[in-house]
């Protein structure tokens, strides 16, 4: 059930993450945050640990392919949406996982920073950068 909780609230996180649409978002990271950049590779490897993570912490809400259909997705967002993906760098992508998010003093998602080594956190954002769905190829 603990563990379910923090999949729950993990999902929620990454789904205020990747919200998407024209306006400010309210859960922005710092501009010292957003700067950052991975020390992970993206190899092979990185990304098999980082679908690992995902499926374990964030399905839930984001369901198994990141379109926010999880069976606890209330608010998740689609991590596969482009527009999603474009709009945050990898160090607001990791900050979003570390430090989690409360909403209306509801946990939305939990912090994740104290459960998932540094490394692991970006080998997530690695995985989740995988999630992107191809633009539609214009119409001839």
């Amino acid at each position: 059930m603990r563990g379910t909780a923090a999949q729950a609230l993990l999902a929620g996180a990454l789904l205020a993450l990747t919200a998407a649409g024209g306006g400010t978002d309210e859960w922005a990271a710092p501009a010292a945050e957003k700067a950052k950049t991975s020390p992970v590779a993206d190899t092979p490897e990185a990304l098999r640990k980082g679908r690992a993570l995902f499926q374990r912490h964030c399905t839930v809400c984001h369901g198994p392919k990141g379109k926010g259909d999880g069976p606890a997705a209330a608010d998740a967002r689609d991590l596969t949406d482009p527009a999603v993906q474009q709009r945050l760098t990898d160090g607001e992508i990791f900050w979003k996982i570390s430090t989690g998010r409360k909403k209306d003093d509801e946990m939305a998602m939990p912090a994740f920073a104290r459960q998932i080594g540094t490394e692991d956190r970006w080998r997530l954002v690695r995985f989740v950068r995988t999630l992107e769905a191809p633009a539609p190829s214009p119409v001839p």
